[in-house]
């Protein structure tokens, strides 16, 4: 009876986080920005790309971003040079020999309390005049039709800051073993319909694109002020959201893709650093991936356990239980292939997802115990924040 008991339980945690999981991607996919060619006026927009070390993939970025379907005299581009240790301002000035419309600019020191890369939007943001500020990642591709596509969908909604999100691209084990796993656990975590409705405080965005009228940044403060947040994306929607602009998070996976770790060292410390804003405070990271990892292991071992019982056990009791915990491992495992298949991962992976929910768990709990020490790395840098109280 103890084994039915267990494997009911299963099934009915199951149930409920297949619930969630649904819900989510029924919002994702229903709230997808719609590729749009420019209509015969459209707003001016700079596009500022915060680029430290990033050689390997400026050049990339800057020859997707210089053929976008925008009218050439209403764009412009400034990639800020974050004291970059590599040759990341060389290959700018080539891509700006092509393109004259993309400028160089060097941030320098960064100034006491500031983070890297909100002193480079901040920077690439300063004096400038167009309509709209669009901060997009140096490893981010995009479409022809992004710019366009992701000024009509924000002017049509009234939107004050829009944030896209690219289609994720895994090359490495490593990246193809955490990244799904994260997903899911945040899938299950969050409730995306909660950072469009205004009566709540949820807000989110992703640093990657991330469109904003230049009146609402203006009127924020924009990046200084949220300098001392990690995730200055997500601070800073959530500041637009307080002071009663419209923020809202589309997706974008057929416009624009990244990679946004290239091996697994920038991965563990990048997840490292982001993990608690992701899902919000220390508490609710730790419950998570703990969580996590209890469903990642019990989708195969539970059955394996009741399996094995019943070789020696051949009750009613005991063959019921068995094919209710095969039942609900059966519906984790379609969801983890559906996630993999999302995501382009070989099939044959999703064997490993006990191991890419332990990756995920503990990455979560070490961005715990680094920002209850106060501080992060990234690039070189040490990014400090103490959260008062570890809420």
């Amino acid at each position: 009876m103890a084994a039915l008991a267990v494997a009911t339980f299963w099934c009915a945690l199951v149930g409920w986080l297949l619930a969630r999981v649904l819900r989510q991607f029924r919002v994702h996919a229903g709230e997808a920005v719609a590729a749009i060619p420019p209509s015969a006026r459209m707003p001016s927009v700079q596009v500022i790309v915060p680029a430290r070390d990033e050689a390997a993939v400026i050049g990339g970025c800057l020859a997707a971003l210089s053929a976008q379907a925008y009218p050439s005299d209403r764009l412009s581009f400034v990639v800020v040079d974050d004291d970059s240790r590599d040759d990341t301002a060389g290959r700018v000035r080539e891509a700006a020999v092509a393109d004259p419309r993309i400028a160089l600019r060097a941030t320098g020191a960064l100034p006491p309390g500031w983070p890297g890369k909100p002193h480079a939007c901040w920077r690439g943001a300063d004096g400038a005049s167009a309509d709209w500020f669009c901060f997009v990642d140096a490893d981010v591709r995009a479409d022809p039709l992004l710019l366009a596509s992701a000024v009509r969908a924000a002017e049509a909604q009234q939107i004050d800051l829009l944030s896209l999100q690219p289609f994720q691209e895994l090359g490495s084990l490593g990246e193809r073993l955490v990244v799904p796993a994260g997903l899911l656990m945040v899938a299950c975590a969050k409730d995306l319909r909660a950072i469009d409705d205004p009566a709540s405080p949820e807000a989110n965005a992703n640093g990657q694109f991330m469109l904003m009228r230049r009146e609402a940044y203006e009127a924020t403060g924009g990046h200084a002020a949220v300098r001392a947040e990690i995730c200055e994306d997500r601070a800073l929607a959530r500041l637009a959201k307080r002071c009663g602009m419209r923020v809202r998070v589309l997706a974008a996976e057929h416009l624009a893709r990244t990679r946004m770790y290239r091996d697994f060292a920038s991965l563990w410390e990048g997840f490292s650093k982001n993990a608690v804003d992701i899902m919000g405070d220390t508490r609710r990271t730790v419950l998570v991936a703990a969580a996590g990892l209890l469903v990642g292991w019990a989708t195969f071992l539970l059955p394996l356990g009741l399996a094995l019982v019943a070789l020696h056990d051949e009750t009613v009791w005991l063959g019921m239980a068995l094919a209710l915990a095969l039942a609900g491992s059966g519906v984790v495992v379609g969801v983890e292939i559906g996630t993999a298949r999302h995501l382009r991962v070989p099939p044959w992976q999703v064997a490993l997802f006990p191991a890419g929910f332990t990756l995920a768990a503990v990455l979560a709990w070490r961005s715990v115990r680094l920002r209850r020490r106060g501080g992060a790395t990234w690039k070189g840098r040490e990014l400090c924040r103490p959260v008062p109280g570890g809420s």
